[in-house]
């Protein structure tokens, strides 16, 4: 595996792993927020997640926030996010990634 792309994985994962909840002081880390992480060569990010709130929209929000931190990582050329196991997730995954 190339040196950048697993320097991107860790960057990736620690943003990942310290991001906050908008709710309460939780670590995603210790919550069951986050269920994949794809990183291609290039540095498209991919992450698959299921948001604690689905019908709350600072949660929405907080997860357009979560897309701009890593965009704005050096190394990702571009971001999705991937909302699963909630109603209307196509939908969420259709805004964030707009």
């Amino acid at each position: 595996m190339n040196r950048k792309i697993a320097a991107l994985q860790r960057k990736i994962a620690r943003l990942a792993a310290d991001w906050r909840d908008p709710h309460d002081e939780e670590a995603w880390s210790k919550r069951d927020i986050v269920k994949n992480i794809e990183i291609s060569d290039d540095g498209e990010v991919a992450i698959t997640v299921t948001p604690p709130r689905p019908h709350c929209p600072c949660c929405l929000l907080d997860l357009d926030n979560f897309r701009t931190k890593l965009l704005q990582t050096k190394g990702v050329s571009f971001a999705t996010i991937n909302v699963v196991g909630i109603p209307a997730s196509d939908r969420w995954t259709r805004t964030l990634n707009r």
